[in-house]
């Protein structure tokens, strides 16, 4: 009876322990969604897989993702003014468009970006400067002047170094 009740603990306590190491961070399984906030979250098997929630996006807006998602580096140096950083906890312009990235490689993608006017222009903006050789720091001192008298709080977002 001893033996059986501390293979019971043993295995609780490997169930619990594996839950544990997952990330808290994950995000849903890939191909699935859930909720955050206003925002709906999906993850793919990587970048070059963009969510199902873009298939009846109108526009320009799908390929702002898919440039989004390879501007990470940039990205993440570019405040964004839409109130973002108060309303959903954004750190940058690159939250918009992907929550996060899982070590494995799994994107998860973030609609926010989609359903706002000021996160898609920004970040069309500084993919086409960055596309035209501008340097981050330049591209941010842009972005920050065009929309530093916009009443908008902008997201914490630490300078590029360069």
């Amino acid at each position: 009876m001893k033996k059986i009740r501390n293979v019971v603990f043993l295995l609780g306590i490997s169930v619990i322990l594996a839950a544990c190491s997952e990330s808290e961070n994950a995000g849903p399984p890939v191909g699935e969604q859930e909720e955050k906030g206003y925002d709906i979250l999906e993850t793919t098997a990587s970048a070059a897989e963009g969510p199902q929630f873009l298939e009846h996006a109108n526009g320009s807006i799908p390929s702002i993702y898919e440039e989004t998602a390879g501007h990470q580096e940039l990205l993440t140096h570019i405040p964004c003014y839409c109130g973002c950083g108060e309303s959903a906890g954004h750190d940058h312009a690159f939250d918009c468009f992907i929550d996060h990235v899982n070590e494995d490689g799994t994107v998860v993608w973030n609609n926010h970006g989609m359903k706002c006017g000021v996160c898609l222009e920004i970040a069309a903006r500084a993919v086409d400067m960055k596309n035209d050789g501008y340097s981050d720091k330049e591209i941010r001192e842009t972005i920050d002047k065009a929309y530093i008298d916009s009443g908008m709080e902008p997201t914490s977002t630490p300078k590029p170094q360069a």
